[in-house]
């Protein structure tokens, strides 16, 4: 028997055929095909009194349970593309069902009459691959756009019974054939870093390659369509080196870059960047984007990231009005509209003055906002610099 091909993401999502529309076509309709692998998708379960949970499901499956007829069944929960003049998505359910021998649509209709059903002539791991929005699995490469259909798992509670056609038992404990599917996947929503996830699933640690592509394509999924408000703070500080880390030692979550050589290499979508020693490394159209919210991706040399954070701290010895003679394209005015607040240390023993800038009156004012300053016993009058 020939090799069955790796599913392209092509799912009937829309029609549901029932006996009583075909008048005599039903030979040559859906409910006379014939196949081992059956993909359902039931829209708007909850309207037609259907529960997608596995003993509802395994239930409407008994008969054909019992005489082995079906051997595997795997469930999710997912939602439309578009939205309805509310604004609201679709939920609809993915249901693959495995007949070891050809089993008739009109079989599967009968059973589940409030489906669309799709009979497969694909390997049953790459329909799962489908089910779970794996963006390793074929279907990424020809409908990527299906990956926003995914929802968390607590929503999409995904569930799989019986022995899957590769001879291997499906359950909770078996991570061979999850390597670099759901648990990794989910790890990565998580907001875990390459290096915690290589700690907890060890037998992948020489695909460190892989889990970057794949947090890429997952990262660039999730914030192309996000604007990002960033909280962008320069720090003016005439420190010693050894205690410039105090000055971002409360920050939790944070990514820092003191070499400029390939500085992204190791970016893991930390919450927070923390820019050491800048004197104008980047040039102004990449520092432009660094620091605005739009979707971005920063480039390293094994595989490029996607900037997912949301706080920037840049730690100059530099005063911030010199910024615009960093480079041959940097601009004050432009510089000055990016950045939310700057601080200025003088000495070691200095709590630091904090500066944010008032639009309307084209200055910066003096003002006492981020730890570990403190409010002044007594004011002080110069109130802008």
């Amino acid at each position: 028997m020939a090799r069955a091909a790796d599913f392209d993401g092509t799912a009937n999502e829309i029609e549901v055929v029932s006996s009583e529309s075909l008048k005599g076509k039903r030979k040559t309709s859906i409910l006379g095909k014939k196949a081992r692998l059956w993909l359902l998708t039931i829209n708007n379960p909850q309207d037609h009194n259907i529960s997608l949970v596995q003993d509802a499901i395994l239930e409407r499956l008994k008969d054909d349970i019992a005489d082995k007829r079906v051997t595997y069944v795997a469930c999710i929960m997912e939602q439309s593309l578009t939205t309805d003049d509310n604004g609201n998505h679709t939920p609809h359910g993915h249901l693959a069902l495995y007949y070891p021998s050809q089993t008739l649509g009109g079989h599967i209709n009968k059973l589940f009459p409030m489906a669309a059903l799709q009979d497969c002539k694909a390997n049953i791991l790459s329909v799962r691959q489908y089910l779970l929005k794996d963006p390793t699995g074929k279907w990424y490469q020809t409908n990527p756009e299906k990956f926003a259909e995914k929802l968390p798992a607590s929503e999409a509670n995904f569930w799989e019974w019986g022995i899957c056609p590769d001879g291997t038992k499906k359950s909770s404990s078996n991570q061979t054939s999850k390597t670099l599917s759901e648990d990794i996947m989910q790890a990565i929503h998580d907001g875990k870093s390459d290096a915690e996830i290589l700690t907890q699933y060890p037998t992948i640690w020489n695909r460190s390659a892989e889990l970057r592509k794949l947090r890429f394509q997952i990262m660039s999924q999730k914030y192309r369509a996000i604007y990002r408000e960033i909280n962008c703070i320069y720090i003016e500080a005439h420190l010693p080196a050894k205690e410039i880390y105090n000055l971002f030692a409360h920050t939790s979550d944070t990514y820092v870059i003191s070499d400029y050589s390939h500085p992204w290499d190791s970016y893991c979508a930390e919450k927070t960047i923390v820019m050491t020693d800048y004197t104008g490394q980047f040039p102004w159209h990449d520092f432009k984007r660094y620091l605005s919210g739009n979707y971005c991706t920063l480039p390293a040399r094994f595989s490029d990231a996607v900037a997912c954070y949301t706080n920037i701290i840049i730690i100059s010895s530099l005063r911030f009005e010199a910024v615009y003679k960093l480079g041959k394209s940097y601009s004050l005015v432009e510089s000055t509209s990016l950045f939310t607040h700057f601080r200025r240390y003088c000495d070691v023993n200095d709590l630091g003055t904090d500066y944010v800038f008032n639009s309307s009156l084209g200055k910066w004012e003096r003002l006492y906002l981020l730890p570990p300053h403190k409010e002044p016993k007594e004011a002080d009058n110069d109130k802008s610099v």
